[in-house]
């Protein structure tokens, strides 16, 4: 047996391994041996990050295009009767037709946010007509802005053999709007919420390189350069808005501040590194503000927030890292990923106590200031509610794998 999981922009995104990562081991735990490839866009990097989990990385392209045409075959190529060679198959394809099955990860990708619908859908369809299982794993799908995108995902997810979703807002969405079988869809939760963090001693280790006093409080911040895009957001304001938030936590609560770069994009328009670096200039390089821009994997980076007081996160799974250990979080948030899985976590009064709050929202300095002070004035008590509402949640993420397990014995 052999699985192939689909979905995966790459994992210079740490949301994206974060998922991926906690998938791999889930799937091992059940299945020791099982071959297991990931489809990605940067193969090269991903396979840095995965070695030690013995996966290959394979580019995610599905069809190569035939060479340049000789002089004799452009010749050819006018003769009423020709006909083009057709797109030749690429390990992609190949890896996908002789799964056993396949696992669409990504979060949110099966929506209308990014423009990428069919990129994702194309390689569901490819095994879907091979006759391997399809999985939807772990995700916030929809709601979709067009009829066509609508029926493009429909016109797959109707025919997969499981649907997961990781919150509730997508879960009424499938089953109430679009009329999809509760037998098919399943509410579970985000598979990020099992990943393991770096060892307590290397997390100290991480905390003195960057010069953070553990005597004194921390706010980890994940800001993210890629939300002007996504949420269709005045970049200069969000820059200033975050300003009034880090000198917030600087003067008001003696805080020291950590950003954290969860998406290391390859292209400027999707680097948390470059909004970050424009703040430390904002505040002339304050000590007190730093940034931890090495090269960390998902883990290190969730040591890092996992040791904070107060978490500040539009990158989800920064938040994620947060919620999942126990530190009061406080999401900003551009679509319904944000608001399920906040609310599923700690009901609707999380959004009246500042805990979510949407990216328009938080433009306006004056509420995004008022939300981090009643954020950080029930710190502790939102801690504590975590605690108790973690084991369940962490249950609830751990089932979509004794689902997969069973499709996957269904072939022994």
């Amino acid at each position: 047996m052999n699985a192939v999981i689909t979905g995966i922009f790459g994992l210079r995104n740490r949301g994206v391994e974060a998922l991926v990562v906690p998938t791999i081991e889930q799937l091992r735990e059940r299945h020791p041996q099982l071959p297991i490839g990931v489809l990605t866009r940067s193969p090269d990097y991903d396979n840095t990050r995965l070695q030690q989990y013995d996966i290959k990385s394979i580019d995610r392209t599905l069809t190569s295009s035939p060479p340049p045409l000789s002089r004799l075959q452009r010749w050819r190529a006018k003769l009423p009767f020709y006909r083009p060679p057709a797109p030749r198959s690429t390990p992609a394809m190949q890896a996908i037709r002789d799964a056993d099955i396949t696992i669409a990860s990504g979060g949110d990708v099966f929506s209308s946010d990014y423009g990428s619908l069919n990129v994702h859908l194309e390689p569901l369809q490819v095994a879907l007509d091979a006759n391997v299982p399809v999985v939807f794993l772990a995700q916030s799908i929809g709601p979709f802005k067009t009829d066509e995108e609508t029926q493009s995902w429909l016109n797959v997810a109707r025919y997969s053999k499981l649907i997961t979703v990781r919150e509730h807002i997508s879960y009424r969405y499938l089953t109430e709007k679009l009329g999809l079988s509760k037998d098919l869809v399943k509410q579970t939760a985000d598979p990020a919420f099992l990943l393991n963090p770096c060892s307590p001693a290397i997390t100290a280790n991480l905390l003195q390189n960057y010069g953070i006093e553990p005597e004194r409080p921390t706010i980890a911040v994940a800001i993210s350069q890629g939300i002007g895009t996504y949420a269709g957001c005045d970049r200069d304001l969000h820059l200033k808005t975050w300003h009034r938030v880090i000198k917030l936590a600087l003067d008001e609560f003696n805080a020291q501040v950590s950003i954290v770069p969860h998406v290391q994009e390859t292209y400027a328009s999707n680097d948390d590194r470059i909004i970050a670096t424009k703040l430390l200039r904002s505040f002339n390089f304050d000590p007190r503000v730093r940034l931890a821009g090495a090269d960390h994997s998902a883990a290190e980076f969730k040591g890092l927030i996992s040791a904070c007081d107060l978490v500040i996160a539009e990158r989800m799974h920064a938040g994620i890292a947060g919620l999942s250990s126990g530190v009061c979080t406080v999401l900003v948030g551009y679509s319904i990923k944000a608001e399920g899985i906040m609310t599923d976590l700690l009901g609707t009064e999380s959004i009246h106590q500042g805990l979510l709050i949407p990216i328009q929202e938080f433009l306006d300095a004056e509420k995004a200031c008022s939300a981090i002070r009643n954020a950080w004035a029930q710190r502790h008590a939102v801690a504590a509610r975590l605690q108790a509402v973690l084991p369940k949640v962490k249950q609830d993420a751990a089932s979509n794998f004794d689902a997969i397990a069973a499709i996957l014995n269904e072939k022994l």
